[in-house]
């Protein structure tokens, strides 16, 4: 575990670490500073609420990531107050609720929230939050639109101390759920270093090498509205402008190339303005990346899972376009034939037996 070590009487020595004398005290720190929770991707959040309604209960902490207008829970605890099932029960039923909401829900959800700082919506704290600029609010209200539509939200539980049970609890629970969901644990420790105070977050990866192979492969079940095949995406492209339509196609026929060598299996998912191609990897329902028939063709990542299915063409991708393997974002890089080339290599590496790129 990371820790502060000082030198005295010539030995290094393990500094103790300093308790929270109220759980209102991290929550506060929290808030305030959500840049210092080290959380994968290092997105930018932007702070929305406090004590949320989400359902039967209250979320601590309501934000939304930037970059990909995905929502995210924060739930805050003492691990001397903390049951691990109430947490976990706790932030995955504010998921459930997130889950159920479109853009409008998830506004009016916060409008009291926002009312208070003078924001009219979650888009226009994003761009009073933003460093950015070039913000374009119609462009984040697209992302969020998309996040809530696909069910993409972060999880994450904040704590002073985790115990081995509750991050094997967190290891499973990440394991067995898809990747619409992330979950993460950050421990926060805090050392009182002569007159002053210094926090040492940490983002806690379970161990899995102790997680059973049925854990490792289980996945939730697809979305209701996810059909197999191409036939109601292809048909979305005769339905485009007619500036869109030759970017569509030539996206569509390259995920159909995909498909022919056996790299992905096609998917479609129907909303009630929107097709989505998914390109899951053959026996998951998750992929690399999904395309989008959004005022144009759009090419969506997913990092998480190039981390775990990709990592040697993931740092190609990002030596090339930097940043822009987020989770759930529009990459905005032109669609040219290398970066096809290097996506296509990406699934190639998944596919390959020894997790390197094939070809």
């Amino acid at each position: 575990m990371t820790g502060i070590w000082s030198l005295s009487d010539s030995r290094w020595r393990p500094e103790e670490p300093v308790s929270f004398q109220q759980e209102k005290e991290l929550h506060d720190l929290v808030e305030q500073a959500p840049e210092l929770l080290p959380l994968a991707g290092a997105p930018r959040l932007v702070m929305l609420g406090r004590e949320v309604l989400c359902g039967r209960g209250y979320a601590d902490l309501i934000a939304v990531e930037v970059a990909t207008g995905r929502p995210v829970i924060i739930e805050i605890k003492l691990a001397s107050n903390t049951d691990r099932r109430q947490v976990l029960t706790q932030v995955l039923g504010y998921a459930a609720h997130l889950g159920r909401l479109d853009e409008k829900g998830f506004d009016a959800l916060l409008h009291r929230h926002l009312a208070k700082h003078s924001l009219a919506s979650v888009a226009a704290a994003a761009q009073a939050s933003s460093q950015d600029p070039g913000f374009d609010p119609d462009g984040f209200q697209t992302r969020l639109k998309h996040a809530l539509l696909e069910h993409l939200l972060r999880c994450v539980v904040v704590i002073d101390a985790a115990t081995p049970d509750l991050i094997e609890l967190i290891g499973y629970l990440q394991d067995v759920t898809n990747d619409r969901l992330s979950l993460d644990l950050v421990t926060v420790s805090a050392y009182d270093i002569g007159d002053r105070r210094v926090l040492v977050p940490q983002l806690i990866e379970p161990d899995r090498s102790q997680m059973s192979a049925a854990s490792r492969t289980m996945s939730a079940p697809p979305a209701t509205e996810t059909v197999k095949g191409v036939e109601e995406f292809e048909a979305s492209i005769d339905e485009a402008q007619p500036n869109h339509r030759p970017g569509l196609r030539q996206l569509l026929d390259w995920a159909l190339d995909l498909q022919a060598k056996g790299l992905a299996v096609l998917y479609t998912s129907i909303g009630k303005d929107l097709r989505v191609l998914k390109l899951w990897l053959p026996g998951q329902n998750k992929g690399l990346v999904a395309i989008y028939n959004d005022k144009g063709a759009r090419v969506s990542p997913f990092r998480t899972v190039f981390e775990k299915q990709a990592p040697v063409t993931l740092a190609l991708l990002d030596s090339r376009i930097p940043g822009q393997i987020a989770q759930g974002n529009y990459i905005k890089a032109a669609y040219d034939p290398p970066l096809l080339e290097l996506l296509r290599a990406a699934y190639e590496e998944a596919a390959g037996p020894d997790g390197h790129v094939v070809g």
